[in-house]
């Protein structure tokens, strides 16, 4: 098209020189505004003028593939794509709980995601574009937009019929505040899948996931004093990337017959083993109070 104009003007401009007028007048006045649309028209060409750019959120596009730490990648998904994504992780199929995002039972080929976005993204309006392989289909639908603040469920059919599911679990937007990135968990032992009594809910912004383990008392555990109470939970927190683990406030939702002697709103060093004292009484008795240690320690997956 711009050759079909270029070509036209070009013309013009010659067969005005080459072809008598009857009023050199009116013909010099159209030569000049030929002239000076030629002119423009080079100008536009040289500069790009009516080049096809994409938009800023095309041109942000980042591509990932659903692919866990072992280096496995999903079968179906070639990939899943949004503007702005920093870091992704991804999970599938593991055997012990707190992993953030996954429901209490799951099938052993759905996906959990975590992402990291870059500073500025609006996580309330993300149009992912997800590219299957022939014969797959998913909803919702890639380009489809989704307010990735909440938890969000796509269901893919596989083209031998199967049923896959990936959860976006979380989203932390480096830079964001504190509150918009805060993920909860719940205290679940790895081994025994024993559930804390105590402490309903523990929150930091960034949680990707972690593990927990109820220990009795045996020697020479790193991180845990020479002396402790009569039981006590590890947990260790795996963080997104860009996540400052020396300065995170915890938020903790107790039972009604427990209560905590820390300071747990407060900014801590997660870097260091944090302790946390809990009393309660069991089963809502009137007995004295029992006591629980909780010794926790972040750090992202890049430490």
């Amino acid at each position: 098209m711009r050759n079909i104009i270029f070509y036209k003007n070009f013309y013009y401009i010659i067969s005005c020189f080459c072809h008598p007028c009857k009023s050199k007048t009116i013909a010099w006045l159209k030569v000049k505004s030929q002239i000076l649309k030629f002119i423009a028209l080079i100008a536009l060409l040289t500069t790009g003028g009516f080049s096809c750019t994409k938009d800023g959120n095309d041109e942000n596009m980042v591509s990932i593939k659903i692919e866990n730490f072992r280096g496995e990648v999903d079968p179906y998904v070639v990939s899943f794509a949004l503007p702005g994504i920093v870091d992704a992780r991804c999970f599938n199929a593991i055997p012990y709980p707190n992993v953030v995002g996954f429901p209490e039972a799951w099938n052993a080929n759905d996906w959990s995601i975590h992402l990291v976005m870059a500073k500025g993204t609006d996580r309330t309006k993300l149009a992912p574009i997800i590219t299957l392989v022939p014969g797959a289909t998913i909803t919702p639908e890639s380009g489809t937009v989704l307010d990735f603040s909440k938890k969000i469920e796509w269901t893919l059919k596989a083209p031998d019929g199967s049923t896959v599911k990936y959860y976006m679990a979380s989203v932390f937007v480096t830079g964001d505040s504190d509150e918009n990135n805060m993920v909860s968990i719940k205290l679940k032992d790895r081994n025994t899948g024993a559930i804390d009594p105590n402490i309903i809910s523990f929150s930091l912004p960034g949680i990707v996931f972690a593990t927990c383990v109820e220990h009795l008392p045996e020697p020479n555990y790193a991180g845990v004093p020479e002396s402790w109470s009569p039981h006590f939970w590890l947990i260790r927190l795996y963080m997104a990337k860009g996540v400052d683990c020396t300065k995170l406030a915890s938020a903790i939702t107790l039972t009604p017959d427990a209560a905590i002697y820390s300071k747990h709103a407060d900014v801590q060093d997660f870097s260091q083993w944090i302790e946390y004292n809990v009393v309660y009484r069991e089963d809502g008795s009137t007995a004295n109070y029992l006591s629980v240690n909780y010794y926790f320690l972040a750090h992202t997956f890049n430490d």
